[in-house]
């Protein structure tokens, strides 16, 4: 009997667990990563045109600056809180449930622990101090789009389809 209750469960959990993958996916992860892969390309070729072009030095500057900062976004600082999984951690957190329960996957640990490397370097300066080191936000990146966007409107490549 004890048996089949875990095995109820699990099955409940991993089917939830599914469908909320599968939305998360559809409705942020795929809209979000598509968008910035998109402004990366973009800003990627911009570059590279601008390179071969030759000497538009301050446009070539800009769309470098673009570039490199579109480059250091991670999907982490611009999806939006999951509200609803950060009340379920909140609640077996204050009910003592849970606290041995959470398992962090291998690779998702070296990911955090890299990142946090990552961020660390970024912070440090020539002078030896550490500089306060703000991840971006999605309102950086929008900036950052219409950064490109004018700058590519400068040059007459129109992206207003791309825009919407």
């Amino acid at each position: 009997m004890q048996a089949g209750y875990r095995e109820g469960i699990t099955d409940g959990k991993e089917s939830a667990l599914q469908e909320g993958f599968d939305a998360g996916f559809a409705q942020v992860g795929a809209p979000l990563g598509r968008e910035l892969g998109t402004l990366r390309g973009i800003a990627s070729a911009l570059v590279h045109f601008l390179t071969l072009s030759g000497p538009l030095s301050s446009t070539l500057d800009e769309a470098r600056d673009i570039s490199a900062q579109l480059a250091s976004i991670r999907y982490s600082d611009i999806a939006p809180p999951d509200l609803e999984a950060e009340a379920h951690a909140r609640e077996h957190l204050e009910s003592g449930e849970g606290d041995d329960d959470i398992d962090i996957p291998e690779e998702l640990a070296e990911k955090q622990k890299m990142e946090k490397l990552e961020d660390m370097l970024a912070s440090m300066t020539a002078d030896g101090h550490k500089a306060e080191a703000q991840r971006p936000t999605i309102e950086d990146v929008r900036r950052l789009k219409n950064r490109l966007y004018g700058l590519c409107g400068t040059m007459g490549v129109n992206f207003s389809d791309a825009q919407s």
